[in-house]
């Protein structure tokens, strides 16, 4: 779920550690403009992207890469500005009724896919349609529509999305709503449609290119119904070792990165970077966790769960690897949400009360091999990391414990696209990753039992039925007093159960070229707003004296 969205897109790596605050950027919104003010048009600019994509179907985005890319490409009906304020896009304006059943919403006239097709109403329901066809995997998109009674089209430009009963995150799911284009992705099989790596979107840029794990190339949409992008092009260049990728950015092959404690702290200081790089620094809601599969015979009952919580040295790794900067956490919500109960502290280091924990749970080493085991089984388990340098050493701190405790436990590093691909479906025992989380805190599809794989984003198989019901109450009630104690109960009870260790939320770290203008970081970053990065241009000056 990305902040602007409700849906959390899981991070294939974990977010990247944070050393001392830079001088250069800063949290809050932020400005970089050109010497006298003015945009200019033209040129190519080089994000990083960390994994490819698998998927530019907008219904079928799963994951932050994917979400990079196709912000450019398509406009929600509404979205978020820099001040998190929730304006129209698509929609020229919006009207909810008084009982909350009825958003009725009108589009801008003109707009215009990117081969020339007009947007209407009908690409709205066809959209819909989609996003809640059991045979489409719309993982980021159909948890928002469960309590949609249906989609009234009552001309070319109005429509009216009429709900079941009020439902509290119902104006923040048309933040989550791009229509795709009906005459495209209604010919053949929506699954492997050609569109799905060759999409025709809605947004201020259009897609040009897309090499397998090396490049996406997009170009400017001049039929765009908003103000004309500056830049010709971005490249989306993919580069999974953060080390390759940080000497590709000094050597002018990226413009921007997001970079790891080593590297803003001991790698991104000297002299000459700092001329060329501004450095920003912003947190952004979400967290880094160990997600147990709650149906293994090792993680199902909560007892060994928490276990394995108390055996990672948290605060030690606040303090090793992220300087101080990290904030543990106890739950499911963004640490500075009216939904997060901070009363609720988390469960501390302390390796021999988890050996308590696994005696009582009938986790003992009965042949003294010492490894221990239950009903014939050994406690041994895979844990399952991309090649962040980050998760590398969250598993090998987890392993060390592991083996003092009892446990074996075996590192298995995946590439990005396969971890989120086997994470999707629930195929692994263990799992180190992080959630981006919206602004608003329906955690529905990733802890109710009903959002299990291939439904939803449960992927630890969790189930409580306590929960369930009060995730379900969260989502119709519309006093917010009154919704926070239902969201403070539900963190008090995955606190209990942890199906996952929740482990820190830190912040994004992004140095952008200084070639690069008109950057607005917001308090969701520099991306996940609108417009974002649409209306970057770059300075003519910097450009020669870089490129």
């Amino acid at each position: 779920m990305l902040i602007i969205k409700r849906v959390m897109l899981a991070i294939l790596f974990l977010l990247a550690a944070c050393g001392s605050k830079p001088d250069e950027g800063g949290e809050g919104s932020t400005h970089t403009g050109s010497g006298d003010g003015t945009p200019r048009r033209g040129g190519t600019i080089i994000r990083h992207l960390e994994s490819d994509c698998k998927t530019l179907n907008w219904i079928r985005i799963t994951t932050i890469y994917e979400n990079y890319v196709l912000r450019y490409l398509y406009d929600n009906l509404l979205d978020y500005d820099e001040n998190l304020n929730i304006i129209p896009v698509l929609a020229e304006e919006y009207e909810v009724s008084d009982d909350h059943l009825r958003i009725t919403v009108r589009l801008k006239d003109d707009l215009k896919w990117h081969d020339g097709m007009p947007i209407t109403s009908k690409d709205i329901r066809f959209t819909m349609d989609k996003i809640l066809d059991p045979a489409v995997p719309a993982l980021n998109k159909e948890g928002w529509f469960t309590k949609l009674d249906k989609l009234e089209v009552v001309d070319d430009k109005t429509v009216v999305f009429v709900w079941k009963e009020p439902y509290a995150p119902s104006i923040y799911a048309l933040t989550q709503f791009a229509p795709i284009p009906e005459h495209v992705y209604g010919k053949g099989d929506f699954l492997t449609n050609p569109a799905n790596r060759r999409p025709v979107g809605s947004g201020a840029f259009r897609f040009e290119e897309w090499r397998t794990s090396q490049m996406i190339s997009i170009v400017r949409n001049d039929l765009y119904h908003g103000e004309k992008a500056y830049l010709d092009r971005i490249i989306f260049k993919v580069i999974e070792d953060r080390s390759v990728a940080l000497n590709a950015l000094k050597a002018g092959e990226l413009d921007e990165m997001r970079v790891i404690q080593v590297q803003w702290e001991e790698q991104t200081n000297d002299q000459d970077f700092l001329s060329r790089f501004n450095k920003y620094y912003y947190y952004v809601p979400g967290y880094n966790y160990l997600g147990w599969n709650c149906r293994s015979v090792w993680f199902e009952d909560k007892r060994v769960r928490r276990a394995m919580t108390e055996l990672f040295d948290r605060e030690s790794i606040n303090a090793k690897l992220y300087s101080g900067y990290a904030k543990l956490i106890s739950g499911p919500f963004y640490i500075n949400s009216w939904a997060y109960d901070k009363s609720i502290k988390p469960w501390p280091f302390d390796p021999e009360d988890a050996k308590r924990l696994l005696d009582e749970a009938g986790w003992v080493d009965s042949d003294n091999d010492g490894i221990r085991d239950k009903n014939g089984v050994k406690f041994e388990f895979e844990f399952s990391i991309t090649s962040s340098i980050i998760a590398k050493q969250f598993a090998e701190i987890l392993q060390e414990q592991c083996t003092k405790a009892g446990i074996r436990l075996k590192i298995r590093m995946y590439e990005g696209a396969t971890l989120f691909d086997r994470m999707s479906k629930g195929h692994f025992d263990a799992i180190a990753v992080a959630w981006i989380l919206d602004l608003d805190p329906d955690i529905f599809d990733t802890f109710h039992s009903s959002q299990v794989p291939p439904v939803g984003l449960n992927h630890v198989f969790y189930s409580n039925p306590q929960v369930d019901s009060l995730l379900e109450l969260g989502r119709v009630e519309f006093d917010q007093e009154k919704r926070a104690q239902i969201y403070n109960e539900v963190h008090r009870l995955i606190h209990e159960d942890q199906p996952y260790t929740f482990v820190n939320a830190v912040p994004e770290k992004r140095p952008i070229h200084k070639r690069i203008k008109n950057v607005v970081i917001s308090p969701t970053g520099p991306f996940n707003f609108y417009p974002g990065g649409i209306y970057w241009y770059i300075d003519d000056t910097s450009q020669r004296a870089e490129r």
